[in-house]
This record gives structure tokens, sequence and C-alpha cells, in this order.
């Protein structure tokens, strides 16, 4: 038979309530009251019902991460999120796959006292959706916003970052520049910022917008091949290339590199997350360095203060960016 709360009191001479409190760390029972309880319980092997106790309390200790899909940028970001629940939250990851069933099922743990909070690294549910999922539970979005949801995010500014480097590229004397993105099958707002930014800043300066420097596929190392086939295929290919994220950038490098044109000299490319491929390939990948592991810790402090107040979080956090000069592009001075 396995030992219950019932006997650790009855072995320790005290209420059953004096041993919940022990347990729940209470500091109505005084230091020695507490270990002797604890002793007891190490004597007996005594083990809580912690999901009965989770029920009970209305609590779990447990938070969830949603990622989208896999990806070498996410890791800084739970990195970041696991540290600062260390020796108080457990943390669980999940992918959604971008799948609003699957989202909405992962986020059902919520209701059922699965987990305290929720972390999505990108999702595809609707504001309105989120809104109200957020107005009754404790959630927050990391790196991807959801445009009219007024739920906890914690991000750059992906417009004004893609403008920077546009005008650094202008400032250095660039007009023909391009921008490797993704199609219309790809719900994500950072896109979608980051190639308004590239509009903008072209746009600002007075260069025309060429639709055949702008290639839209996928986030993936190939898809960055592909752009590089297309844009050195060109009868004016283009000077500088914005790549939306590191592994886009790394593919286009790697073909240019293939057809002999130098890369930095012959054109230039940036990416985009500060991946840690950045400093291991060669020529080494300038990019927009996102904060992915203080992002982490930020929208994971914010939740937890928040289940200790019992106040759900709302509203947005924008977080500075930066841009590492490597290589593969010369960026180096202020936008334009």
């Amino acid at each position: 038979m396995s030992v219950t709360i019932k006997d650790v009191a009855k072995a320790a001479g005290v209420s059953v309530a004096t041993v919940s409190r022990v347990l729940n760390d209470s500091s109505a029972v005084s230091e020695d009251t507490a270990a002797l309880v604890n002793d007891t319980i190490d004597r007996l092997g005594y083990s809580p019902n912690l999901l009965g106790r989770n029920l009970r309390k209305r609590e779990t200790k447990n938070l969830l991460i949603v990622v989208p899909t896999t990806g070498s940028f996410y890791g800084g970001v739970i990195r970041g999120i696991q540290d600062t629940a260390e020796n108080e939250y457990d943390v669980l990851i999940a992918c959604g796959y971008s799948t609003v069933s699957i989202e909405l099922r992962l986020l059902g743990m919520l209701q059922n006292h699965t987990v305290d909070a929720a972390i999505l690294l990108g999702t595809r549910v609707e504001a309105s959706t989120l809104d109200a999922l957020s107005a009754r539970f404790h959630i927050g979005l990391c790196s991807e916003s959801v445009e009219g949801s007024n739920t906890l995010t914690v991000l750059i500014d992906n417009h004004k970052a893609a403008f920077d480097v546009i005008s650094r590229y202008i400032a250095h004397g660039k007009k023909r520049i391009a921008l490797v993105t993704t199609d219309e099958s790809i719900i994500a707002p950072s896109s979608d910022d980051r190639y308004r930014g590239y509009i903008d800043a072209l746009t600002a300066h007075g260069i025309p917008i060429r639709e055949e420097y702008i290639f839209r596929k996928t986030y993936d190392y190939t898809c960055g091949i592909e752009a590089a086939q297309h844009f050195l295929s060109l009868p004016e290919p283009p000077e500088a290339v914005l790549c939306i994220s590191d592994l886009l950038a790394a593919g286009m490098i790697k073909e240019c590199l293939r057809r002999g044109v130098k890369v930095g000299s012959d054109i230039e490319v940036c990416g985009f997350d500060n991946i840690e491929l950045c400093e291991m390939f060669t020529p080494m990948i300038t990019t927009v360095a996102q904060p992915a592991y203080e992002m982490g810790k930020t929208v994971a402090r914010c939740l937890i203060d928040s289940l200790r107040t019992g106040r759900l979080p709302h509203g947005t956090i924008v977080m500075d960016y930066d841009i590492i000069v490597r290589e593969s592009a010369n960026l180096e001075g202020g936008s334009i």
C-alpha cells in the first residue's frame, strides 16, 4: 500500500492540514514543525499526488511553448524562457505546425489546467479568438504578432530593421537591391513587415520597385539557392540582397560561390535573425540580430509575474535589434 498524507500526519503527530501546509511551503508552519514533517515524509517515502494537488490549487507550475515549426532561431528564445522559469516552472514544448486546429488543441491545456501559461512563437489563430483566450488565460506571443490583437506580444520592429538594411545599402551606393521573402502561403507577420520595410526604403530614396528583384517562396536553405539562380540569370543581377532569414542567406551565398560570384564584392548578402550558422559559414554572414534570448526572458518574466499577481498581461513590448556586419555585406555606418 502506498503511503498517504494521513499516514505522514499520524507518524509526525500533526494534523493533515499541517502536512499540507508544509507541502505547499506555507509560512504558517514553524521551522521545527516543517523539519519534523519533511523528515517523516523522507522516512516513509511519501510522494504527494501532484496532479490532484494541481487541480485543487488550479496551478501546475508548467509553461507551454508552441513553436510553428522547427527552426534554429527558436532555440535562443526557448533558452531565455527556460532560464527565466528555472526552479519555478517546468517548460513543455510542442509544435503547432502552423495549423489552427492543432494550436487551439494545444491551448486547450490551459482550460484543463495542464499548464498555467502558454507562449506562442508564431500562430495562425485570428485576433478575435486569441484575444478571447487571453482575456481568460495567461498567454504571450514572442517574435511574431497577430494584427489587431492586444495579447501580450514581445518582438522587434521588423519593418524598421529591413528599412535600415536597405537604407544602408543605398548609403553605400547600391541601387539594384533584391529581397528574398516568403510567398502568400506562409502567414508570418514578420515577413510582411520586412517586405514593407524593403518597399518603403526603396520608395523613400527614389529607387523604382523591380518585381524581378523580389523572390518569394519559403524560409528554407534550398530556396536561397533558387533565389540566387533566379537573380544571377537576370540581365542586370542585383548588387545587394536582403534575405528574411539566415538560412535563405546561406543558400544564396552557397550558390553565388558555386557560380564564381564573389560575395561581399560582386554581390552583398544580408540575412536576418543571427543564428549560430552566421559565424560558422564562409564568408561569415552579415545579419539583423534579434535578441532571441532576451525576448524569451522578457515574455517568460511577464507571464510569471502575471501568474503571481493574477492580472492577465496585455500589450506589446518592442525590443532593440542590431545589424551585425560580417564578411557577406558591408553595412557599416548609419542609415540615410
